[in-house]
């Protein structure tokens, strides 16, 4: 007849298994699916930062979520509740100074590779340097964590603390057209105070005519204007005869 083992001190012998540390805790592994709803449950709370706008030479301060705060309340979530995800760009898009981007966001569980899920988000930028690509991804990123897990985002802040305006094509060449115009104005005076200056203090002919070379292509060139070629042409000439009066 079959019978039970049973140990030294006459207590049936059970096989071993995992036993939870208290009677509510949930062994059970969670879907990915499930771990993204407790990471939205807990999200909803995170609060908003005092964000300092400034435009036209105006400051003013408003309640606003920064990339920097909501990144800053979803990590430990995302590491408390097993989630990662990776930014996977799919197109980005140049119009004047602004960049559009969209990204796919792919969500994995850190206990199984396979259970993965994919958001597809859109971002825009604007930046009159290099950095609308960059302020692009990351208003894709702060507004997809907002929209997803559900963070409000009523009088919310803008991505950036100086917003810049967006231009067309036509735009942003004009700026360029505009900036590059005063760097050559800005050029042009340096050059003319240098070389009017060289000419009054030259103290031989000799210095005079050298300096009329070094600076003939200048003086030449069609982009001078009449009035300014004039100056310097009579500035010369003048300069010439007092020196050789004074041989």
């Amino acid at each position: 007849m079959d019978s039970e083992t049973t140990n030294n001190d006459g207590r049936v012998g059970v096989a071993e298994s995992p036993v939870p540390i208290d009677a509510g805790q949930d062994t059970a592994l969670k879907t990915l699916a499930q771990r993204m709803a407790l990471i939205r449950t807990e999200a909803f709370g995170i609060g908003k930062s005092d964000v300092t706008m400034t435009k036209d030479g105006k400051s003013w301060t408003i309640k606003g979520h920064t990339v920097e705060g909501v990144l800053s309340e979803m990590r430990p979530l995302f590491a408390k509740h097993g989630v990662d995800f990776t930014p996977n760009l799919v197109e980005r898009t140049y119009t004047g100074n602004r960049c559009d981007v969209i990204v796919d966001f792919e969500f994995e569980s850190l206990d199984d590779c396979t259970d993965t899920r994919t958001i597809r988000w859109a971002g825009a930028g604007t930046d009159n340097g290099d950095k609308a690509f960059a302020k692009a991804g990351t208003n894709a990123l702060k507004e997809m964590l907002k929209k997803r897990f559900l963070i409000t985002d009523r009088d919310d802040a803008k991505e950036e603390i100086e917003t810049v305006e967006h231009q067309t094509d036509e735009g942003a060449s004009r700026v360029k057209l505009e900036a590059a115009q005063e760097a050559a104005r800005a050029n042009l005076e340096k050059w003319a105070t240098t070389c009017r200056a060289a000419l009054l203090t030259a103290k031989t002919l000799d210095d005079v005519k050298r300096i009329e070379r070094e600076n003939k292509d200048q003086l030449t060139s069609p982009d001078l204007a009449s009035v300014t070629r004039t100056f310097f042409a009579e500035l010369i000439d003048k300069r010439k005869k007092e020196l050789t009066d004074a041989e």
